[in-house]
């Protein structure tokens, strides 16, 4: 029988392969990397509209990680400045909010503007209603420059349903939102309302070599019925998932003591 992944606890070893313009090679063993003698500044980079609480839990992630050379940069163009105000109350300087009026600009569009504001070497796509470990950035960081790749990408990432609550681990694949990119090859996002990231990981793959890091640990997509996507999207991700916890308040246990699934499941059920 398959062990249960390991979740809620950053382990010292994981897996990276290596992907040069569509081809995967070998999954090898990686060792927790040391941080690199001149750490990159990484840009991470928020869109957000109307749903202050669940962004609110994402930038207390920020705050929490381990790497120290990084900046979040929120674009925000809600019709509330309720997000505004609770970043205001952090008075960290490491946050730039910037509040845009509704020109109903599509989420492509949203992402290049924070990109143009990124002052990192890196950035890092940091989506307002998932959680990451606080070792998240401090792994793909370290994969990225001690394999001089373009880009690392996690291979498999944790996936929370809110409604239930179900847990599972995604199949293997590039998972787009899990971005930690060089600026200077970062194409732009194309004008689409959804699935813009993938277009550019796409081109990220064709372009050169990217790492896939294999930590699913570091990430919770969290599925609360405002995704872009529909249900039968995520219905499908959870038939091919890798795996599928038979018991999901163990799951949530086990990753409570590294992110705030509590509050994200809360702030969900109440929608």
């Amino acid at each position: 029988m398959t062990p249960e992944p390991v979740l809620g606890a950053t382990p010292q070893a994981a897996t990276v392969r290596l992907v040069t313009r569509g081809v995967a090679g070998a999954a090898e063993p990686i060792n927790l990397p040391a941080l690199p003698a001149e750490a990159p500044l990484v840009s991470c980079l928020m869109v957000t509209r109307d749903r202050a609480p669940q962004a609110f839990l994402a930038v207390g992630c920020f705050l929490r990680q381990t790497y120290p050379q990084r900046e979040l940069v929120i674009v925000d163009d809600g019709a509330d400045d309720d997000l505004a105000r609770m970043v205001a109350g952090l008075a960290d300087e490491r946050i730039r909010m910037v509040r845009r009026p509704d020109r109903g600009e599509t989420l492509g569009e949203l992402r290049n503007i924070a990109v143009g504001l990124a002052r990192g070497q890196l950035v890092c796509q940091w989506d307002d209603d998932d959680l990451s470990d606080p070792d998240r950035l401090w792994w793909q960081v370290c994969v990225l420059t001690d394999s001089a790749v373009s880009a690392c990408f996690l291979e498999r990432w944790t996936m929370l349903w809110a409604s239930g609550p179900r847990v599972a681990v995604g199949r293997r694949r590039l998972w787009e939102g899990s971005m930690v990119a060089r600026m200077a090859d970062l194409p732009a996002y194309p004008p689409e309302r959804r699935g813009e990231d993938s277009a550019v990981a796409q081109a990220l793959v064709d372009a050169g070599t990217i790492a896939l890091l294999d930590l699913p640990a570091l990430y919770v997509y969290v599925i609360h019925g405002r995704n872009t996507f529909d249900g039968a999207h995520f219905d499908a991700h959870w038939e091919a998932a890798s795996h599928r916890f038979e018991d999901p308040q163990a799951a949530l246990a086990m990753l409570r003591s590294r992110v705030p699934v509590s509050q994200a499941v809360a702030l969900a059920t109440r929608a």
